[in-house]
């Protein structure tokens, strides 16, 4: 038999195996074939990808999704410690089970989208599905970012939709009778269902936060769990400071709370001064003076639902809505409640037309012409 060959430059015979070489910027990458054709293919794949400007250092890209996840988490410095549980919690239920162990340049665009047919076939929630969804994309995202991946395979994928319940929201009647079912915690109650602020948010406010002179709040601090369930205190949920107006109401019961107390102390705590905290709180309080006053649904975020609806009905700007929110764009406070200023859009056009054709001065419509006149002029 003739012996066999090789006529592809940098592909050569090593041993029983076969060696391919490439070169990018003044480097060298090899790789080990069992046969020639293999080294021959790889070589010319690497040539093109080179030509279309899309070659990805090898040495690089061989770092498996597992691997380059706990990488992406290290870097993560700029999120609450919340942030990163919800993180960890679904790269471990959904995403490293499924992609752990695959290489970072092996992972498609198909395979991502019957990864998500297969959650949704399993009885995965929407909501479940889109949030393990996001953080894959933003890990992948990340890899093109430091040169392991030429484009990001999710981007493109599609989504399953999600329903969007109403959010909802006590009247001032039912947040007062809320109030009083919560012994010893009303001024808490009407606090949270007046300012919109989050739980975490309240339970890291001081005495020293609260201006009674100028009936406003400083909100720049957020409390949450740890990786071990420790409290960690840190920036708010936007990385935003704000300052919220209290309602005048409010002042005499605040002061009580704040009087021969140390500025630092918090503002709201358990009996005995102690933390407080979401659970004990929610179990001991909140949930059984919500049965009592047969409010379904209920729960101590829908407080802060409240205040946005209870402002919305008073048709307070979309703006000021955002700010006393704190939320990171006014496009997220109509994404969420939107539809609450719709109910007032026939209100809105009644005034309209009312200023039109009924508030004129008599001397403007003197003024009118008629359409005939016009024609005529």
């Amino acid at each position: 038999m003739p012996k066999r060959i090789n006529r592809v430059p940098g592909v050569e015979k090593r041993g029983d195996k076969w060696r391919a070489r490439a070169f990018f910027d003044g480097d060298e990458f090899t790789r080990t074939f069992i046969t020639q054709e293999e080294a021959v293919r790889w070589k010319r794949e690497q040539e093109r990808a080179l030509q279309r400007g899309e070659w990805i250092d090898p040495n690089l890209s061989s770092i498996t999704f597992g691997d380059w996840s706990e990488k992406w988490l290290m870097a993560k410095t700029n999120i609450a410690p919340r942030t990163a549980r919800g993180y960890r919690k679904r790269l471990k239920n959904h995403l490293i089970p499924e992609f752990g162990s695959k290489k970072l340049t092996s992972i498609t665009h198909n395979e991502i989208g019957q990864w998500i047919s297969r959650s949704i076939a399993s009885g995965k929630g929407a909501v479940a599905i889109r949030q393990s969804f996001g953080v894959l994309r933003q890990i992948l995202n990340s890899a093109v970012l430091d040169g392991r991946l030429n484009r990001n395979p999710a981007i493109g994928v599609a989504l399953p939709k999600v329903t969007k319940n109403e959010k909802k929201a006590l009247t001032l009647s039912q947040l007062r009778g809320l109030a009083r079912e919560c012994e010893g915690y009303e001024t808490l109650v009407l606090f949270a269902g007046t300012t919109g602020l989050r739980w975490g948010e309240i339970a890291a406010l001081q005495c020293k936060d609260v201006s009674l002179l100028n009936r406003t709040v400083y909100v720049g601090k957020a409390v949450s769990d740890g990786f071990n369930g420790e409290k960690v205190v840190s920036s708010t949920k936007t990385h935003q400071s704000r300052t919220v107006p209290i309602p005048k109401e409010l002042i005499s019961p605040l002061g009580l709370l704040i009087s021969n107390r140390s500025p630092e102390a918090k503002l709201f705590t358990m009996p005995g001064e102690g933390v407080l905290e979401y659970n004990n709180f929610m179990s001991r309080i909140f949930r059984p003076a919500v049965k009592r006053c047969r409010f379904e649904g209920i729960a101590f975020h829908n407080l802060r639902h409240t205040t946005a609806s209870l402002l919305i009905s008073q048709g307070t700007p979309i703006t000021t809505v955002a700010g006393i929110l704190g939320h990171a764009s006014t496009q997220m406070t109509l994404d969420t409640y939107g539809h609450l200023y719709e109910d007032d859009a026939s209100k809105y056009i009644d005034r309209l037309g009312e200023r039109l054709f009924e508030s004129g001065t008599d001397k403007e419509r003197t003024n009118v012409i008629s359409v005939q006149a016009k024609l005529s002029v």
